[in-house]
């Protein structure tokens, strides 16, 4: 019997692939969207755990070498194995798994192959934000000669030059320039709560950022969640507010901190509370600030002399 030089892939064998959640945005952990991509899958002993976020474009294989593009994400994280088990347990205390498994009834598909350790390697893999996905408007195919017609489905491939870059993504059409056409992407829907539920990451960073203060502020008054901000810090004379995003690019985790640490922070002092201490803000993410983000926040503190600073917490 001749074995095939291509067999037929997951999808083809059992009705469906893992990554069919990976836009299911109504699905999120602290405002990260969490899925599985097979290329990550396929590269998982070099790539998990990884400490730098990437960018990755996405496209289809078609017949004749056709490659169409479908999206790009920005500053996407490829888990570590722990990251991996922890967002599983989630999806799991969430309901989600079961809804992947009913959805999997549905279309005649074989459950008891969804996270089957014969094929994946952890059936959640990677994590974005909503906002960072660049949607290719339909129909962009990559030109003859471009690079990714040379490549094979399901591999993470890394770009090395720009001229592997996609032609699409040269001309300025689509990526941090932005685009000239609407998204192309269902609404987003969050149920609310009375509280916000954390990404494991988050909790982490959380509670390995509470040891540290109480060392160093022996004396301090220290809790989480006052107020809404992750820890606060209060001695006779200070408020330290610290809000934490998990977040491997330290400008993100700036912009995304800012706006809640200047509420936190000056809100209610402008109603004449608080007003008996100084107030410092914080931001915590997880890698330290490359110089080019030092030149950026010495920037904010002296242009608009704000109390804020920086802190890292690697998990």
């Amino acid at each position: 019997m001749l074995e095939l030089a291509n067999p037929p892939s997951f999808s083809r064998r059992f009705g469906y692939g893992h990554e069919e959640w990976l836009f299911r945005f109504d699905w999120q952990i602290d405002g990260w969207q969490y899925g599985f991509l097979q290329g990550v899958n396929d590269s998982r002993s070099t790539v998990a755990g990884m400490d730098e976020a990437v960018d990755v474009t996405l496209y289809t294989c078609e017949p004749e070498s056709q490659r169409r593009y479908v999206a790009k994400i920005l500053d996407l994280e490829c888990l570590s194995y722990s990251q991996s088990e922890a967002i599983q347990a989630q999806f799991v205390a969430n309901g989600w798994l079961a809804e992947m498994q009913n959805d999997i009834v549905k279309v005649d598909g074989d459950v008891s192959k969804l996270g089957d350790p014969d094929w994946v390697n952890g059936m959640i893999n990677v994590r974005f934000r909503q906002e960072n996905v660049r949607w290719y408007p339909a129909g962009t195919y990559a030109e003859e000669g471009e690079y990714v017609r040379s490549l094979q489905r399901y591999q993470f491939n890394r770009i090395k030059n720009a001229s592997q870059a996609p032609l699409v993504d040269r001309a300025h059409l689509l990526g941090r320039n932005g685009r000239a056409d609407a998204p192309n992407q269902n609404p987003f829907f969050r149920s609310g709560s009375a509280g916000k539920m954390c990404s494991p990451e988050h909790c982490l960073i959380q509670a390995k950022l509470l040891d540290e203060l109480k060392y160093e502020y022996p004396n301090a008054d220290i809790s989480c969640e006052k107020d809404f901000v992750d820890i606060t810090v209060e001695t006779p004379n200070e408020r330290i507010l610290f809000e934490i995003k998990s977040d491997l690019v330290p400008r993100t985790v700036l912009r995304m901190a800012l706006g809640q640490l200047l509420e936190y922070g000056f809100y209610y002092i402008s109603r004449g509370l608080h007003s008996n201490r100084t107030t410092q803000l914080v931001a915590v993410g997880r890698k330290p600030l490359t110089p080019d983000d030092q030149a950026y926040l010495k920037y904010l503190q002296q242009k608009f002399n704000l109390p804020l600073e920086y802190r890292a917490v690697p998990i």
